[in-house]
Parts: structure tokens; C-alpha cells; sequence
């Protein structure tokens, strides 16, 4: 998963059209309609025939959780009047047993379950479901089918395959890497899905809109792109280009990799007069992802930050954790998840392959690269940097942990960045995290997965001492990474500058200020020359600017109000210090602070961290 401000990995695990039409063949399907012609208060109904159930009891469970989003979604809440009965069209007994759970007496008795679905894009329930993890039931014009927000499992059954039917409106068209049966067309208004088992309903999102999409192909990889866009605004064609560029990019950089055959990109573009969504981004599948995006973006910014960025991302979990997984994904718990000890990995080492690709291709100049890498650094400092990320990851369901989940993208893809440069380090170059990633792919490949407690150790054992080393101390241990000793065997040193800031945030955005524990603003050791002069100290509580009271709900128009301050404009800050209120007065002056960048070090061509640097980034 890709979460932007943040923003994708959800993943289970396909099987093969032809084992897929066998186990539908040999076994009871549990048969599903979903009607959305007949949207009923923002509501759609959904139909379940298990065919013969053989126990006296069974419960029905609809997903508090999917793979790839670790937080509790509990899709559940979203169902109402829940009904089952028998074949004589008689209610029987349901018992809801939580929020995502009913029970069924007479079970033997039962032919079909009923309810209603609501959707999660404009509810007014509270719940933390991520929007590109969410639904949208919008009659006649869009519907964003995360599976689990409408269909649930018989406890105990989840191999069980599955038929679903949706009835839609003849204007609305399909894109999904779930098999339809419907394929010549003649007829849309029906469509009828297969599936193998539950995992791979889970899997494959659905979503139906008038037409506006792009189909390609790329090294034996069908490529589609569907777009909604309410207002019309973008075109599936206008992103064709660059869509095609990076995952052409992706391809060489994947070679010798086993791809996927197909990959659908169902794209949700928002009207942000219409939600107001400050987080947004991208859930990867299998063979597809759902992305939400503003529908206001231009089409550079979508090329640069959701094609190269957030896309890019979603498109390398088909090496992990596609290829490679532990059991807890493989056979994921849907309604009580044990959570793997790998995020280092599943997202860490996607978040950093998707920034690598683009220098290894020649997207970007490894400076750019660089950036980005130091970017990251910054970031993570945010976030606890004396925590083990394996316990992390375990446990990122408890709320200590998950407050440290976005430091996946960051830490976790730096973790990528050291365990390669001790990789090639150690092989004169010759081989890197990429070739450890194709060799475990092979070794455990789609559908084996690797014991959660000896991954590790298989690691250490198929690279070198070093890398069990670093695993002991900064993955497993919780000791911080010091990347300056890594980036420095491939020519990246630390370069200062002084530049100009704002008095609350410096050039690159990054603030002066911080939120502690009970949710006070207060100035950090970093600083700048112009809050110096004025007599701010490190930990002083923010109070009031220019007479305005501050706090965390208006801080950002304040902030906004400060980079507009100019010379002969009067300054006056009260904090907290030591429990008493100090007044800070004084007059403008231009704040400057030292800046620090990695830079790449200019030295000869055949310098051993030139050649290191070169093995790391191109080879």
C-alpha cells in the first residue's frame, strides 16, 4: 500500500484461470448477486446461496481487516439487515455476534443470505478505512468494489470458489483482473465472476464506470488503465504515455523476474469540493491496484507523483510479497490477523525498488536519486528511531506501533538501501538486493511461502556475515542506522549550505516546530537565525503570534501568515518556558539557517566508490 500524505500490500494469492475454472467445476460455488441498478438510500443489495450447508450453525464474516492495509477496517459495520432463509422463503434464527459476524441456526435449512451494503466514500460513520480500501456506490455513474466491503466467508470455508454475479446499468462498463465470464459483451447489464476461494476475492477489486480507459502490453504484460473522473476532466488516453514509459522501465529492471501476464489500474480521481480527503493513494493487488487521486492534480503532477510514485510502488508487490511471503499472508486471517514480522520487506523493500528503478532506467540522475533517498532519511527521524522493526511490524495492529506504520516508506526503504550497498559491497558489485529478491522468488516463488521466524537466517545464509549483522542490530535490534557509513562507500557525502527559510519552516517544508504528548506546539533544536535573534530556545511552548492564541487547530494558517511576513513588519511571540510566559519581541529579519544535503562526491572514474556507487545504481 501506498498512503499519500502518505499513501500499496494487499495480496492474496491468485490462482491460475485454468485451476480456477477446475476447482469451480469440481466443487460447490457459493453463488453471489450484487445488484447495482436498484440503489436503494445510497445502499446496494447483495445475495448469497452457499447451496447445501451440512452443519446445524455457520457464520458469516465479512472482513475486519485485508492484507496490505494493517489497520482494522471492519467492513462489517457497513452491512445491515442481515437475513437469512430457507427454502421456503421463512426467516431463520441470525445472531450477530460483533460488528463483522452472524450466526446462522438451522443452517442446514438456510438457501440464501440477504443485505444491504452502504459505501464507505461518503458515509457518516466514523471508521479508518484508507479511500483507495474504501467503496463508492454512486448510481449510474460509479461504483469502486473493494471486495470485502461487500462480500463475506462462511467461517471454515474459505476455499470454497465462488460465482458472483453483478447486474449493472448497460452504460457502466467492468475492469477487473477477477475471470468474467461475460466476454463478448452482447449483453452489458450482467457480469459473472469466478473465483478459487475466498483469498482471491479479496484480491481483485471491481470498478464500474463509463468507458474511459487505455489497454496496452509491455514484454507479454496486458496493461489497463480505467479512469473516473466526474467532472471529465482527465482522460485514461492523456496518461497513456507516461503510464507506458514507467512500466516499460519497470520491465527491463524486473528482468528475469516472473511477472504477472495481467495488470489493471483502477483509477478513482476525487472532486475535492466534493471530499475533502486529506489522505489519499494507492492499495496493490495481485495482478491490479485501486488508486484514488484529486480529480484537481494536473497531468504532470499525475505522471510525476501517482504514475511514478504511487503506481510504480503498487506495481513492484508482485515481487513481494507476491513471490515472496510468509505463511501469516499466505494464509491471512481476515477477521483475528497474526500480522508478519516482515514490513521491512513487503513494503520497505517495494517503496525502495520503486525509487531505484527510475535511476537505474534513467528516469531521474542519481542526484535526483539521492534526494529522494535523503528525503526519506529526514522523514524517518520523525519517527521512533530506536524500535525494532520486526517487533514493529508483528504488532503494528497495537496503537504504540501504529503510529510508527507510515515509517514503512521511509525507514524501511532505507533499510533496502543499506542491506544493498552491503550486498554489492561484498560481491565486487556483482550482485544486489535485486538478485537476493529474484533468488528468494525462486526459491519460494507464489505458492510457498517462508516461515516468519527463518527468513532471516535463510538471508543470511544465501548472502554473507555482514548482512546477518545489520539484520541483528537495525532490523531485528532496534539500534538506529547510521547512513552516513553506508552512503559514504559509494562517494555520498554530507554538503552545508546557508539558505533562507521562513521563520517557522525552512525551504524544503520541513518546520522549526514540533507537536509533543499532551499536543502543545514547541520549538525544536533546529532553528534558524531569525528565531535566535528574537530569544526562542529549544522546547519553548508556543503560545500566541502577533496576539492570535496558537494550537494544533489553527497552526497551519498561522504558519501560512508568517511566510508573508517582510522587512519592517513588528514581531511578537509569547511561550512557555520553565511554566511562565515570556513575551519575544523584535523587528523583521530575513531567517537563514544551515542546510545539509547528501551529494554525490566528484572523484575519478575509477575510484573504488565510483565503481561501487555505478555496480549499486546502474548494474
Amino acid at each position: 500500500m501506498k498512503k499519500i500524505i502518505l499513501g500499496i500490500a494487499s495480496l492474496a494469492l491468485l490462482a491460475s484461470c485454468s485451476s480456477t475454472k477446475k476447482l469451480a467445476e469440481s466443487k460447490p460455488l457459493i453463488e453471489t448477486t450484487i445488484d447495482i441498478t436498484n440503489v436503494v438510500d445510497d445502499r446496494v443489495k447483495v445475495e448469497i446461496n452457499p447451496q447445501k450447508i451440512k452443519e446445524s450453525t455457520v457464520v458469516y464474516q465479512i472482513p475486519a481487516i485485508v492484507p496490505g492495509t494493517y489497520a482494522m477496517s471492519n467492513y462489517g459495520q457497513f452491512a445491515t439487515n442481515f437475513k437469512a432463509f430457507d427454502y421456503d422463503g421463512n426467516e431463520l434464527t441470525v445472531k450477530q455476534l460483533d460488528q463483522n459476524s452472524w450466526q446462522i441456526d438451522n443452517a442446514t435449512k438456510m438457501d440464501k443470505l440477504s443485505y444491504w451494503v452502504d459505501d464507505t466514500f461518503d458515509s457518516e460513520l466514523k471508521h479508518g478505512i484508507y479511500v483507495m480500501a474504501g467503496t463508492n456506490i454512486e448510481k449510474d455513474k460509479n461504483f469502486f468494489i473493494n471486495l470485502p466491503g461487500f462480500v463475506g466467508y462462511f467461517k471454515g470455508k474459505k476455499e470454497t470458489p465462488y460465482q458472483i454475479t453483478v447486474v449493472h446499468p448497460s452504460n457502466l462498463y467492468e475492469t477487473s483482473s477477477l475471470i468474467n465470464k461475460n466476454t463478448t459483451k452482447e449483453d452489458n447489464t450482467k457480469d459473472v465472476f469466478v473465483a478459487s476461494r475466498y483469498d482471491e476475492i479479496s484480491d481483485n477489486p471491481i470498478m464500474y464506470a463509463p468507458l474511459n480507459s487505455i489497454s496496452f502490453n509491455v514484454d507479454g504484460i496486458d496493461v489497463t488503465l480505467a479512469v473516473y473522473s466526474p467532472n471529465n476532466v482527465h482522460s485514461a488516453k492523456d496518461m497513456e504515455a507516461d503510464l507506458k514509459k514507467m512500466v516499460q522501465a519497470q520491465s527491463n529492471f524486473l528482468k528475469g523476474f516472473k511477472t504477472t501476464k495481467e495488470y489493471n489500474i483502477l483509477l478513482y480521481l476525487f472532486d475535492p469540493k466534493v471530499y475533502n480527503w486529506s489522505s489519499f493513494g494507492a492499495l496493490e493487488h495481485l495482478s491490479s491496484t485501486t488508486v484514488v487521486y484529486p480529480e484537481t492534480y494536473s497531468k504532470e503532477q499525475l505522471a510525476d507523483g501517482m504514475i511514478n510514485g504511487t503506481i510504480s510502488h503498487e506495481f513492484f508487490h508482485i515481487v513481494s510479497p507476491l513471490s515472496v511471503h510468509s505463511e501469516e499472508i499466505h494464509n491471512f486471517n481476515f477477521n483475528e490477523p497474526n500480522m508478519s514480522k516482515h514490513l521491512w520487506m513487503y513494503e520497505g523493500i517495494t517503496e525502495y525498488f520503486a525509487n531505484l528503478f527510475q535511476v537505474n532506467q534513467g528516469l531521474i540522475t542519481p542526484q535526483e536519486f539521492i534526494s529522494k533517498m535523503q528525503g526519506k532519511i529526514a522523514t524517518s527521524k520523525r519517527f521512533k528511531d530506536d524500535m525494532s522493526f520486526t517487533k514493529m511490524s508483528k504488532n503494528i495492529l497495537d496503537k504504540e506501533y501504529a503510529a510508527n506504520y507510515s515509517n514503512v516508506y521511509m525507514k524501511g526503504a532505507l533499510i533496502g538501501m543499506c542491506l544493498d550497498i552491503i550486498l554489492r559491497e561484498e560481491t565486487d558489485g556483482k550482485y544486489g538486493l535485486r538478485d537476493l529478491m529474484r533468488d528468494l522468488s525462486n526459491k519460494y516463488g507464489q505458492h510457498k511461502p517462508f516461515k516468519d521466524d527463518e527468513i532471516i537466517a535463510e538471508i543470511v545464509k544465501m548472502t554473507n556475515p555482514k548482512v546477518g549483522a545489520f539484520f541483528a542490530n537495525h532490523v531485528e535490534g532496534a539500534t538506529p542506522i547510521d547512513y552516513t557509513k553506508y552512503l559514504d562507500k559509494v562517494g555520498v557525502k554530507e554538503a552545508t549550505k546557508t539558505m533562507n527559510s521562513a521563520y517557522f519552516i525552512d525551504a524544503k517544508g520541513q518546520p522549526f516546530i514540533s507537536v509533543n504528548k499532551d499536543k502543545k506546539i514547541f520549538f525544536t533544536p533546529r532553528t534558524n537565525s531569525a528565531l535566535t535573534a528574537l530569544g526562542v530556545k529549544a522546547g519553548d511552548i508556543l503560545e500566541a503570534v502577533n496576539g492570535e492564541k496558537v494550537s494544533l487547530a489553527n497552526i497551519r494558517p498561522v504558519i501560512g501568515q508568517t511566510m508573508q511576513w517582510k522587512a519592517g513588519d513588528k514581531i511578537a511571540l509569547e511561550v512557555s518556558r520553565d511554566g511562565k510566559i515570556v513575551k519575544l519581541e523584535g523587528d523583521f529579519v530575513q531567517p537563514t539557517y544551515e542546510s545539509s544535503s547528501l551529494v554525490l562526491e566528484e572523484l575519478p572514474a575509477n575510484n573504488a566508490k565510483v565503481t561501487l556507487r555505478n555496480a549499486w545504481l546502474k548494474n
